[in-house]
């Protein structure tokens, strides 16, 4: 995980436009005909803005890269069940992967987080997460502070998937080091394998 930096939301990005229960966000609720003709898909595009603009393709709590826009969703950080509130937040959309095993979704449906944990974990939006974390050769996250070690357990970023893809990233910047490429050039080869912050650590 790492710090995203939130951009200016899409121009007609309005939640009064929708229904606070509108569960894709597609405009076909939406009672106001000429909305509906100029912006029948507001989801996609929001999503597509986000995931593009603000997090490099990748997944906003594990940094898996996202080749197709269709294995992410829109995830509100904050569920709306319990902050009705920020539905509409730009600030609390996050596009994550559509894995059940860790992130959003195991944050929401399987941690089943509450509404008092989140001043216990970290928020991509508002905190420099990569200065806190710290992977090891294995691709493992030191779990060895507390709100790294809640971070870890809510979004269950030490999955052993994720570990292996990690470990791999590490040993083909070892290779690549090893093999005399300069870190621009490591940078560029891998830059479609994600978990930014881990490249970030082991290309120093």
């Amino acid at each position: 995980m790492r710090k995203i930096n939130k951009l200016t939301p899409l121009p007609h990005f309005n939640g009064r436009n929708y229904k606070v229960d509108c569960e894709v966000w597609s405009c076909k609720r939406c009672t106001d005909i000429t909305f509906h003709s100029k912006y029948p898909d507001i989801y996609q595009e929001t999503r597509w803005q986000i995931l593009v603009d603000e997090q490099n393709q990748q997944c906003g709590y594990t940094e898996l890269y996202i080749e197709k826009l269709e294995e992410s969703h829109i995830d509100h950080y904050k569920k709306r069940e319990d902050f009705s509130d920020l539905t509409f937040d730009w600030d609390n959309l996050i596009v994550a992967t559509n894995d059940i095993n860790f992130g959003a979704k195991y944050k929401d449906n399987i941690y089943k987080i509450q509404p008092h944990e989140y001043g216990l974990i970290f928020n991509p939006v508002i905190d420099h997460v990569e200065n806190d974390f710290y992977y090891n050769e294995f691709g493992m996250i030191r779990e060895d502070e507390g709100r790294v070690k809640k971070t870890v357990e809510v979004f269950n970023l030490n999955d052993e998937y994720l570990k292996a893809r990690r470990k791999k990233i590490i040993d083909m910047i070892d290779s690549f080091k090893n093999g005399g490429l300069s870190t621009l050039d490591i940078k560029n080869i891998i830059e479609k394998d994600g978990f930014k912050s881990v490249v970030e650590q082991y290309c120093l």
